[in-house]
């Protein structure tokens, strides 16, 4: 143990004293975080949707079948009761949800106008602008179609809900990504170049002929970046929440724990790329390899629904892809440890099998 903090007081203090890594810690996160949180709107269609349909008429059915082929939305599900139809928004398996009640068809024809309700995901506010949009005009469309012309009042009283972002705020969808999307381009980049630096230095060798093992050596020197990862999460969502006025309407705890587990993946990441890299601008290029595939298929930016079906499936091989459904999740919708699961268990694997095959490197070259 005196070893590993032997090592990880060094390592502070090349951190302080390097200049261009101080800064780039301090003040890259705010000036993303500047730039994306007003990042322009994309247009999006094929919406997953689900469809609690209570009246269950030949009539109910024509109308949800508007719906799916006006190419906006895609009903990917039927559910059974409201409490399924929430459950599928909370988790991210639709963005909308269509809700027809029963009697809907009887009060339609009888000329007192039905209730109908369409609840849309609003976290990410260009689809549930096209959601907001474009269901009007498909009830519209279907109120001619059927001929429901004339009535004593609006043959059908269409009431859209948007939850979770109601004012449809893009920086409610894209701030809270900026935690993930930072740790993933800062942390594996110090990380990476700091090693690699060593190694230019020969400084690794000489630590290797002093009392230590290759594993102390390799954990003093994760400590510090794992503090700065976390560091550069809580100064990210603070901001966020002053800036923005961004609610954190989950656990701060769950939050922290699983963005501790997700820079875990980042260090792997820093790891494997300071042991097939030779030279500091080597590490430099693995790590933005992997940088543009996780900020355009992962959903921080455009919706994964809207991908072709070769990349959307690419995108459950990229880390951020699950850490930007986790973070939104907590921050925006309240969701807890276990409602995240299918997120949280992919992102634990991930960090296993990167965290271990970057050791094996890593102390494979030291031999």
């Amino acid at each position: 143990m005196r070893n590993i903090r032997a090592i990880a007081y060094k390592e502070i203090l090349h951190i302080i004293r390097d200049q261009r890594t101080l800064m780039l810690i301090i003040f890259m996160p705010f000036i993303q975080l500047m730039i994306y949180g007003y990042a322009i709107n994309m247009d999006v269609k094929h919406l997953a949707t689900v469809v609690y349909d209570e009246d269950q008429t030949a009539l109910t059915r024509r109308l949800a079948d508007s719906f799916e082929q006006s190419a906006y939305f895609d009903i990917k599900q039927r559910v059974s009761s409201r409490a399924e139809l929430r459950e599928a928004l909370d988790k991210g398996k639709a963005k909308a949800g269509l809700f027809i009640p029963v009697n809907f068809t009887k009060d339609l024809l009888a000329g007192r106008g039905a209730n109908l309700q369409m609840v849309i995901d609003g976290t990410d506010s260009n689809p549930a602008n096209v959601a907001l949009s474009t269901s009007q005009a498909i009830v519209s469309g279907f109120i001619q179609k059927e001929g429901l012309f004339p009535v004593q009042v609006s043959p059908i009283d269409f009431r859209p809900r948007l939850w979770y972002n109601p004012d449809l705020k893009s920086s409610f969808f894209m701030v809270p990504g900026l935690v993930g999307l930072l740790l993933q381009l800062i942390i594996p980049m110090i990380t990476a170049t700091a090693i690699v630096r060593e190694k230019e230095r020969g400084n690794i060798e000489q630590l290797l002929v002093t009392p230590i093992k290759s594993h102390e050596l390799m954990i003093g020197k994760l400590i510090p970046y794992i503090c700065i990862g976390m560091l550069i999460s809580v100064s990210i969502i603070t901001a966020s929440h002053l800036l923005f006025h961004i609610p954190i309407r989950g656990n701060p705890l769950v939050l922290y724990g699983l963005t501790f587990l997700f820079l875990i993946v980042c260090l792997g990441y820093g790891l494997f790329a300071s042991t097939v890299a030779e030279n500091q601008q080597q590490a430099s290029q693995v790590i933005m390899f992997f940088a543009a595939p996780s900020i355009l298929l992962s959903g921080f930016i455009f919706p994964r629904e809207t991908m072709p079906l070769p990349v959307y499936y690419m995108g459950y091989i990229i880390p951020l892809t699950y850490f930007v459904q986790i973070v939104r999740g907590i921050i925006l919708k309240g969701l807890g440890f276990f409602d995240l699961w299918d997120q949280v268990w992919p992102l634990a694997l991930m960090a296993v099998i990167i965290v271990g095959l970057s050791i094996a490197r890593f102390q494979k070259r030291l031999n």
